[in-house]
């Protein structure tokens, strides 16, 4: 009974180690006051789907539910929305690295001592990282960015709470010290 404990301690710990873990990147522009921004309009750009090759990593409906949760994010940080005079500028990127492994299945012939066949097989790793900015409007210097590996292929009821989640995430590194009301608080109290 004891050797099954310390297999199943053993097993845990290695699960636990292999575990994915989330560390968001960020950084942002030491010489900007956040304070004073009031304004802007998010990068209509960023709502175009850049990787064809996987449509079930970025899609029009991946890239709304991102662009949604930025619009809120940076609501709930006491900007507001203006398309005619944005002082900032919000967006996101998608970006997807793929990493093809090789792995060789070599069969021995305990007859003849020797490899009787080596297949290799091929398995190809994909990995995504989701980048949130915000931007000066008019010198398009970048102000702030944060970043966070990511798994978009997710069923569509879990991509919205899980999309929303990361970029909360990546907001809470926004150097903004004035915040303004939630927007879902707002709805509540209409």
């Amino acid at each position: 009974m004891r050797v099954h404990s310390i297999i199943y301690g053993f097993l845990l710990l290695l699960l636990y180690n292999c575990a994915a873990t989330t560390e968001v990147v960020y950084d942002y522009n030491l010489n900007v006051d956040f304070n004073q921004y009031d304004t802007y309009v998010l990068c209509i750009g960023d709502f175009a789907v850049e990787h064809n090759d996987y449509p079930q990593l970025d899609n029009d409906q991946v890239r709304r539910i991102i662009g949604d949760a930025v619009a809120e994010e940076m609501e709930s940080k006491a900007h507001r929305t203006n398309v005619l005079s944005p002082q900032l500028q919000a967006g996101f990127r998608i970006l997807i690295s793929e990493e093809t492994v090789e792995f060789k299945n070599c069969e021995h012939s305990e007859q003849l001592e020797y490899w009787e066949e080596c297949k290799i097989h091929l398995e190809t790793y994909e990995e995504e990282t989701l980048i949130v900015y915000v931007a000066d409007f008019e010198t398009n210097d970048v102000l702030w960015h944060a970043s966070v590996l990511c798994d978009l292929n997710k069923a569509k009821r879990k991509l919205e709470p899980y999309i929303k989640g990361l970029v909360n995430d990546l907001f809470d590194t926004y150097p903004k010290t004035q915040v303004g009301q939630n927007p879902d608080e707002r709805k509540m109290v209409q």
